[in-house]
């Protein structure tokens, strides 16, 4: 039987084999990515090295060409300057033989006089060294030079290397005494010559071959100057066998400007070659020297990660003993950790039971209180004050339903960030009166008395989400009504206090004298769920989220909420809100009338638009009893053929259902105003939907529609919608 520590002894050996050949590998790797790189640059640097010599010779070499350019001019210019002086000293005197011309020789210190016929043909000459005549009568006599004879305003000069590489610069112009020619001449010897000459080959003295490594220049594929070897005492240059061989490989392999490895059949070298002018520049160099570069460069990145090994094992050393050391510590507590997540778990489940328990049961009381009262009323049908005060109690029960399933749903909505505020311009003066005149049909039944303190506003106007704003005065003081006793009171009391960055602060106190709260119960009032034990005489139990939800509002419009409360004493609770102030002109003037009175909207002709007989019903009867004409259609498909079927302006406003099977309340409200008539666009569409969040009211905007009720819907809310309807069409 193997057991389970040889597994894992056997695992962490295998994982420790797989982490070292990784490590080799990549070290591999990294071997050849230094090696490649060091070698790129490396020969990078050769290549442009060898191109500075290349464009050095080929600069230098224009500079050398001049100069010696110039100097040869300045000769022959001056021979022909020398050749026409004694032409007219020959006129002036009228002698040419030869005592004269060795007197003109000296005279103008020259090497030679020479005086031809028309023909070429010597007349006469003086001469120092052995360059006359015989030595240049074959150049005398070619074309250029016997032009000059018959054309006496011609001159001529050249410069002429003779066989044993002297040269003589010759100036030729026509005789002024006769027919003829007189050349002047200056002769240079070859060592005189190269003195005076500047020689690519002193363009290498400062180039060694261990630092630049060996330069060749070729021209007509001669050496004609090298910083290899030594030239012989003729001039010449012979290249040693091996730098031959190279100079060879690198014509074979390389390109123009681009470093080749390049064998002679021992050692391997870099070169490459450049043009300059009309000559070629070879540079090569062993390459030994580069690849010891690359060698260190690889040996330098093999000993950084080699350290940068050692260093992460060390650590990892170090790291896997405090694990096992903290290992240790953390199964000393696993047991109690078990032990805390198995009671958080139960603790869990049992909110979680507790939740759906007391749900359940807050949810049937008020479903069996209206069943019941059904009941109550089917079996005294003939009593009108029986009849009465179970409908009062189903109303009431239902009520009590509705704010069940707001609460659990405003809870779902806030917890998922689903909750948009929807500003809009609000006189705070009549909104606290609105939220004190519920409070106290609320505080009826309980005997409590709500005490309105409200105080003068300095900006008693404020864009503010009414509906949230609302919800949340009325969850924490119906809550203060709900828990208190009878004769009890519940004090409003509404004031501004010092503004945030020119934004005004608006302080809600809600007060009350009722049971209050255990402190161990305080700590927990945000909770969601959370409900205490004790209870008050004829209070239904709410959800347990009122204070959660009401937390989450005042946070979301960027408010704060403190409370003080002892035990059977009461429960202050202190809102600070800050609300953008507007104008009074911005508020829209609400018009407020009655669900029975039949003059608003007597004879405003409604389409209703509702999959729901009971529903429809209801609506029905309500806008039958307030004078309205109502046409009632099933679904979406229908309404748009029954609107696109009317006369122009035959419906005053349309009220849509949303959630309806086959064409939706929203498509159908597109398809309408998307209608080719006058009316499409205009007709108001009033939504009536159990759909009734913020963004369901933004859903019914985007659509078209004007309006947005949420149901249930009360006959007051319909008939005031309707009657803004009908007060902007008069």
């Amino acid at each position: 039987m193997i057991d389970a520590s040889d597994h894992t002894a056997q695992e962490r050996g295998d994982r420790s084999a797989r982490e070292w050949l990784i490590v080799v590998l990549l070290g591999i790797a990294l071997s050849i990515v230094a090696g490649v790189t060091s070698y790129a640059y490396t020969t990078a640097q050769a290549e442009q090295r060898f191109a500075d010599v290349v464009d050095y010779v080929a600069t230098q070499s224009l500079s050398y060409d001049a100069f010696n350019s110039a100097y040869a001019t300045k000769n022959l210019i001056r021979v022909m300057e020398i050749a026409g002086e004694a032409a007219r000293d020959m006129e002036r005197d009228g002698s040419v033989d030869n005592a004269t011309l060795e007197q003109y020789a000296d005279q103008f210190n020259v090497t030679a006089l020479i005086v031809t016929d028309a023909s070429g043909n010597l007349v006469s000459e003086s001469s120092k060294d052995d360059v006359g005549y015989e030595s240049l009568a074959a150049n005398l006599k070619e074309a250029p030079v016997l032009e000059v004879a018959a054309h006496p305003l011609k001159s001529y000069t050249a410069r002429i290397t003779l066989a044993d590489d002297s040269v003589a610069g010759i100036g030729c112009v026509a005789r002024r005494d006769g027919e003829g020619i007189v050349v002047a001449v200056r002769h240079q010897s070859a060592k005189a010559v190269a003195s005076n000459t500047l020689k690519l080959q002193s363009l290498l003295d400062g180039y060694e071959t261990i630092d630049s490594g060996n330069i060749v220049i070729e021209n007509d594929g001669k050496v004609v100057a090298t910083n290899a070897v030594e030239p012989a005492v003729s001039g010449v240059f012979d290249l040693p066998a091996t730098d031959a061989i190279v100079v060879n490989g690198i014509k074979e392999r390389c390109l123009a400007g681009k470093v080749r490895l390049v064998n002679d059949s021992g050692e391997w070298y870099l070169g490459t070659f450049g043009k300059a002018r009309d000559f070629y520049v070879y540079t090569y160099a062993p390459a030994q020297r580069y690849f010891e570069v690359v060698a260190a460069v690889v040996a330098s990145v093999l000993a950084l990660y080699g350290g940068v090994i050692a260093t992460v094992v060390l650590v990892r050393r170090r790291a896997e003993s405090q694990r096992f050391a903290d290992l240790l510590l953390q199964e000393r507590d696993y047991g109690d950790k078990l032990a805390k997540a198995a009671r958080e778990a139960s603790s869990a489940n049992s909110a979680k039971t507790e939740f759906l328990r007391r749900m359940s049961h807050d949810l049937r009381t008020p479903i069996n209180g209206i069943r019941g009262m059904v009941e109550v009323g089917n079996a005294n049908a003939d009593d009108l004050q029986k009849q009465t005060e179970c409908r009062s109690k189903i109303w009431t029960a239902s009520g009590l339903l509705l704010d069940l399933a707001n609460e659990a749903l405003d809870m779902s909505r806030l917890e998922s960030g689903q909750v948009d505020l929807n500003l809009v311009p609000t006189d705070m003066v009549a909104l606290n009166r609105e939220v004190c005149d519920i409070l106290e049909r609320q505080a009826e039944e309980r005997l409590v008395t709500i005490i309105c303190d409200q105080r003068t506003l300095d900006h008693p106007y404020a864009r503010v989400s009414v509906t949230h704003l609302k919800r949340l005065l009325l969850n924490i003081a119906g809550n203060a009504v709900k828990y208190n006793r009878q004769g009890g009171y519940v004090r409003l009391t509404c004031r501004e206090v010092e503004p945030v960055d020119g934004v005004p602060v608006y302080e809600y106190t809600i007060a009350d004298n009722g049971i209050g709260m255990s402190e161990e119960f305080q700590q927990h009032l945000y909770e969601p769920f959370s409900r205490e034990e004790q209870q008050v005489e004829g209070a239904s139990s709410g959800t347990g989220l009122g204070a959660s939800i009401a937390k989450q509002l005042v946070e979301l419009m960027g408010g704060t909420m403190s409370f003080t409360s002892a035990l059977g004493r009461g429960t202050t609770f202190t809102i600070c809100l800050p609300f953008e102030k507007c104008k009074s002109s911005e508020i829209p003037q609400a018009v407020r009338v009655d669900a029975g009175d039949s003059d608003v909207i007597q004879g405003l002709r409604v389409l209703l638009v509702e999959d729901n007989d009971l529903n429809a019903e209801i609506a029905q009867f309500t806008l039958d009893r307030a004078g309205a004409v109502v046409t009632h259609v099933k679904d979406g498909e229908s309404a748009v053929e029954t609107f696109a079927a009317s006369a122009p302006h035959e419906y005053d406003v349309v009220l849509m259902d949303i959630m309806m099977p086959g064409i939706d309340g929203l498509e159908a409200t597109r398809q309408i105003r998307a209608l080719d008539r006058e009316d499409a666009a205009t007709t108001p569409i009033i939504a009536v939907s159990a759909n009734a969040f913020a963004d369901d009211r933004r859903l019914s905007r985007e659509a078209g529609m004007n309006a947005h009720l949420s149901k249930p819907v009360s006959s007051q809310d319909l008939v005031e919608a309707l009657a803004h309807i009908a007060a902007d069409a008069s």
